[in-house]
């Protein structure tokens, strides 16, 4: 029997080794095959998506099955650009008629939506709110000045009454190009700029993106500071997106979409029919996963998910592709120097669903904590930055995986060490 499981164990060890990427992606079965253009999700309530033709899909399961969202309302010659879900049956999607565009709304889920807004030769290209009445609406400018708009009842009224921010140069935006929190807005455009409120649209300033023209895709980080931005190259800031600077990432054409979780963990942008992952700010782009057929539009992590939870990329043909990420916090125990590196047995073990892994480091160390199963596979990436001398503990919160035997290693130089710990549901 000990001769199996060590056998076991070093065929896990050898997989592992060969395993370079970050995250694990499955295909979802959407029951669609046309273009999906964006995803709204609210963790563990409900997740959506729409495209070209009047297509609009809804989940209750983080996508594991899904359900026509449009049973009557949306006619099949809108294409929808964008979407969002205020609850699990408040939900506004925008699209155009040739050079008409319009806002839905549904109140019951999808059994029927009503026309909330519409305006001649323009583009509403995203929403945002910040409570259940609240919200804003962005769009490509008309008559020389962007289409902004406010609704106080949830989406049922609009008004743009004060909300002027003047068109440069016949700029334009893009669907889904809009990151916001709070009062504070960012969106992108294809002029050499993106525009920023700090009081929920009531005036604007705008900061340069040098010489990346397009800024089509839109994140930034928990505290503001970090985001992504860019079309044809990616750019990054470090400072709220006062400045913006090329990033390298592989791959080749247009990067429509760009997320990421809390703290810079894990960003993930896509790119034709890659996504690329970011591993905690490293300020280097990886190779993550590539879909089965058709090229990526959107990638989204959904609300109240920003430590843990689900992301979702869709594609040209309607597939989607997920991928979970998962808690992770590191916490200093002590700062006194140990005299050797150790990794300690997580508590409790078994567990379910959340444990906690304490180890000490006696040097500067750029240091690796990874988790994987039984076969080797690696299911996720507590720590990969360089830490300080000293006694840490890394929460781990494994709700998304099935129970089973896993493994966590933790690597400095050239010592590791490696640990089993058993998830029971």
């Amino acid at each position: 029997m000990k001769k199996e499981l060590s056998l076991v164990f070093l065929i896990s060890l050898i997989l592992l080794s060969s395993i370079s990427i970050y995250t694990q992606w499955i295909e979802l079965n959407t029951g669609v095959t046309s273009r999906l253009n964006s995803i709204s999700s609210i963790k563990q309530i409900t997740t959506w998506a729409c495209g070209i033709n009047g297509i609009v899909i809804k989940s209750f399961n983080s996508g594991n099955t899904w359900q026509n969202g449009n049973l009557n309302g949306i006619p099949p010659n809108v294409d929808l650009n964008h979407i969002y879900c205020i609850s699990a049956d408040t939900i506004l999607s925008s699209g155009n008629v040739q050079s008409n565009t319009f806002l839905f709304k549904t109140i019951d889920g999808g059994s029927s939506w009503e026309t909330v807004l519409q305006q001649l030769n323009g583009k509403f290209n995203s929403l945002h709110f910040i409570d259940q009445n609240t919200g804003i609406l962005v769009g490509d400018p008309v008559g020389g000045r962007w289409s902004i708009w406010k609704t106080i009842n949830g989406g049922n009224n609009w008004d743009s009454t004060g909300l002027v921010l003047a068109q440069s140069n016949n700029e334009i935006g893009f669907a889904n190009s809009l990151w916001a929190t709070g009062n504070k807005i960012w969106f992108g455009t294809d002029n050499y700029r993106i525009y920023r409120t700090g009081n929920l649209a009531g005036n604007w300033l705008s900061f340069s993106t040098g010489n990346e023209k397009k800024s089509a895709s839109l994140w930034f980080d928990f505290d503001y500071n970090i985001g992504f931005s860019g079309y044809e190259n990616m750019i990054k800031t470090i400072n709220s997106g006062n400045t913006w600077f090329i990033e390298i990432i592989p791959g080749t054409g247009n990067i429509n979409g760009v997320t990421g979780s809390a703290h810079s963990r894990l960003n993930w942008a896509v790119r034709n029919d890659k996504i690329y992952v970011n591993p905690h700010n490293e300020n280097i782009w990886l190779y993550d996963y590539t879909a089965p057929a058709g090229n990526y539009t959107f990638i989204s992590i959904e609300r109240n998910g920003y430590f843990s939870g689900a992301v979702f990329a869709a594609r040209d043909n309607g597939g989607i592709s997920r991928t979970y990420f998962l808690t992770i916090g590191i916490n200093t125990i002590s700062t006194s120097i140990p005299n050797e590196y150790k990794l300690e047995q997580n508590y409790p073990n078994p567990f379910n669903p959340k444990t906690i892994i304490k180890f000490q480091i006696p040097n500067l160390s750029d240091l690796k904590l990874i988790i994987f199963d039984i076969l080797g596979k690696e299911v996720a990436a507590l720590v990969n930055e360089q830490l300080k001398p000293g006694t840490y503990e890394v929460d781990f919160d494994a709700r998304s995986l099935p129970s089973g035997v896993y493994f966590y290693k933790l690597i400095a130089g050239v010592y590791s060490e490696t640990r089993k710990m058993i998830l029971v549901k």
